[in-house]
């Protein structure tokens, strides 16, 4: 029995129960090698099995978890150690502090179809991943999917089995596994179990966030799965341009149902519709910034003189650093250097500390707390840029720390990383940190404004972005 504040493995101090299922039990706990909180979930067997099915399913638990674990994705749920027990393996996972979408909806009822299409396409690009690794969730539903504080839309919970031949193991010994109201019709009645058949929860999923409702609503689980294979689900009232997208994931032959391309592309279409390319979640500064920083490349600032890879607008010098890198800096800021970084400020702003890339997050301020550029070099990037920055955020020490968000960017790899906090001196304060990939090294930007002035220093952020190199 797991009690609060027991110790598990030597190192993880449970905190609070997080929740718990026929499969599993959640706790928050504590990593006191870390120092960071986790979700750690201990997965059982499930009730009603025989004996034999019960040793296949242990026999595949460790294995099949550990599979599921070298998911590396900004949608996917972060394993970080898998550790075997005999009454079922342990998982820690990255804690993501949030509501899972099966508790958005019952809080706040359907949501509309341009919402659903956005949440819809986090998921799926999730099961992209997660087929790139040669695997199968087999447990999509609204209940597994995590709608984080921060917006962040995150697919949790793999089924026991993620692998063909996990999958071949268990289906052999008859054991099928999952929510009657969203698993697919050929794994209750064929036991065939493919990247298909996520397709089709997929489509389960999105019908119940646009509906209120499971695709197949029945007052019993044998009711449901009556209805599951006498046909079609009920028609949908609420989703609009999402019919078509249920109509081509909840067909009951594998083959025929949309593929990941197909269903992107409408998907796309509702959530992005004409006139509105940008999604809700993305501010619209954001964009504006995007831009801005597009015309500058392509050489439309006006008094600038062609000094290297990008125009160096009138108002602006530009700077060639000894670490390897030249940027164009407002002219007058003036430059700094401490722990192997250096800080531009503007004028009667004194030097800024922020976060340290690969250690610990700074939070003093210069006099006036003045918009700052911070420039760093990451000697040793790992792969999963955005899950590095999701580590590193955890040693945060900035007063009022919020995140905004953290995230992989349409021009892979790059990675940006949002937030918001309050010096003690200037007040309320905005940052972001851009990951920026190049030939010659990883290099990591940090801007840092007040507030008030985020939204007027943004084009200064625009030239800097285009003509670092």
């Amino acid at each position: 029995m797991v009690t609060v504040e027991a110790v598990i493995a030597g190192r993880y101090r449970i905190i609070r129960p997080l929740g718990s299922g026929g499969m599993s039990h959640v706790w928050l706990a504590h990593d006191e090698v870390r120092h960071i909180d986790v979700a750690i979930k201990q997965c059982t067997v499930p009730f009603g099995l025989t004996p034999e099915q019960q040793h296949v399913v242990r026999t595949w638990a460790v294995s099949e978890a550990q599979a599921a674990a070298r998911v590396r994705h900004p949608h996917v749920i972060r394993t970080l150690d898998v550790l075997p027990d005999p009454d079922g393996p342990w998982l820690i996972m990255e804690y993501v502090e949030g509501r899972s979408l099966q508790q958005v909806i019952e809080q706040t009822g359907p949501m509309p179809p341009a919402r659903a299409a956005e949440i819809g396409l986090a998921v799926l690009d999730a099961l992209t991943a997660v087929g790139r690794a040669g695997l199968v969730h087999l447990d999509v539903k609204p209940g597994n999917v995590l709608i984080g504080d921060d917006g962040r839309i995150v697919l949790i919970d793999f089924g026991l089995a993620v692998t063909e031949a996990g999958v071949a193991a268990l289906s052999g010994a008859r054991v099928v596994l999952g929510s009657p109201k969203y698993i697919a019709p050929e794994r209750l009645f064929d036991r065939v179990s493919t990247a298909r058949s996520d397709m089709w929860s997929l489509g389960a999923t999105i019908y119940h966030v646009v509906e209120g409702r499971p695709p197949y609503a029945r007052s019993s689980t044998a009711a449901t799965l009556r209805a599951l294979a006498d046909g079609p689900p009920d028609p949908p009232r609420r989703a609009g341009p999402l019919t078509p997208v249920l109509a081509g994931l909840l067909r009951y032959d594998p083959a025929g149902r949309l593929d990941p391309a197909g269903t992107a592309e409408l998907l796309h279409r509702v959530a992005q519709p004409p006139r509105s390319r940008i999604r809700r979640r993305v501010p619209a500064m954001a964009a504006a910034l995007t831009l801005i920083a597009t015309l500058i490349v392509g050489g439309s600032a006006q008094g600038g003189e062609r000094t290297g890879p990008a125009t160096v607008p009138a108002g602006y010098t530009r700077w060639h650093d000894p670490a390897g890198f030249e940027v164009a800096v407002p002219a007058g800021w003036t430059p700094s250097r401490s722990s192997g970084a250096i800080t531009f400020s503007e004028p009667e702003s004194g030097p800024k500390n922020g976060p340290k890339n690969g250690s610990e997050s700074g939070s003093e301020s210069g006099p006036g707390g003045g918009t700052t550029l911070r420039v760093s070099r990451w000697p040793h990037p790992p792969a999963d840029l955005v899950a590095a920055l999701v580590a590193e955020e955890r040693s945060a020490r900035l007063p009022g720390y919020r995140r905004l968000r953290i995230e992989a960017l349409t021009e892979s790899p790059d990675a940006v990383w949002e937030y918001t906090f309050t010096d003690p001196v200037a007040g309320p304060m905005r940052g972001l940190r851009r990951v920026v990939p190049t030939d010659g090294g990883t290099y990591v930007l940090e801007w840092r404004a007040h507030r008030q002035e985020w939204a007027a220093d943004l084009p200064k952020l625009a030239v800097i972005l285009a003509t670092f190199d």
